[in-house]
């Protein structure tokens, strides 16, 4: 897999003001996260929020796989038992992996809880996503996207989004409607990144400062 980085400057941003982030995608584009943040950036202090379906489970097993802490349930309406240990975890120093449009959809549309955990922790949001050149989709409501082998791969991150404690309801409908802006963005450049010649994966690592997990 060659991999090309596109907006890293964001993500070293949020780590240099914050020292933690609320790493932000769409649900069918889970499979290449982990193998960045592990083996490109170097760090292990993750926790993601994974559905609690049969689907779910297959995710929660792969990223044990990578070291990964896993909380299995829904933030989708900002709320309950998994919303609570996200919060806790994010306290304890731990960056949080969330699929905006998960667990079920519907596909491509932001959902409030990633906007109200962000306000809850004062962690950034740091929007991702990426594009590869050979690709498997498979037949779930997402469209989980699987790369293929020896494909090129454009992974790019977005301006981080902060969402101010004392923010009300129009300013989270506002930020919410920002958030899905740059995820579609993102999603609609991907195929000409994959033309384009980025920065090499090594720049995640320099991404991180002095955070050592």
């Amino acid at each position: 897999m060659h991999l090309e980085i596109f907006g890293s400057e964001h993500l070293a941003g949020a780590y240099r003001e914050h020292g933690q982030a609320i790493l932000a995608f769409w649900h069918n584009r889970l499979l290449v996260l982990p193998f960045i943040y592990r083996y490109r950036m170097r760090l292990k202090n993750l926790v993601a929020m994974v559905s609690k379906s049969r689907d779910g489970e297959f995710v929660a097993e792969f990223l044990d796989r990578f070291g990964f802490h896993t909380i299995r349930g829904s933030t989708s309406k900002g709320g309950g038992r998994s919303f609570t240990q996200a919060v806790r975890m994010a306290r304890l120093g731990y960056d949080i992996a969330i699929a905006t449009d998960g667990p079920r959809g519907p596909i491509y549309q932001v959902q409030p809880g990633v906007i109200k955990l962000a306000q809850m922790t004062s962690l950034p949001i740091v929007p991702a996503s990426y594009q590869v050149s050979i690709r498997r989709e498979l037949s779930s409501w997402d469209k989980f996207i699987v790369p293929g082998p020896f494909t090129r791969l454009a992974f790019e991150i977005a301006p981080a989004i902060t969402v101010p404690r004392r923010a009300g309801k129009n300013q989270l409908e506002q930020i919410s409607v920002q958030l899905q802006n740059q995820l579609e963005q993102l999603h609609v450049r991907g195929p000409a990144r994959l033309k384009q010649r980025g920065q090499p994966a090594s720049i995640m690592a320099q991404c991180v400062g002095d955070r050592r997990d």
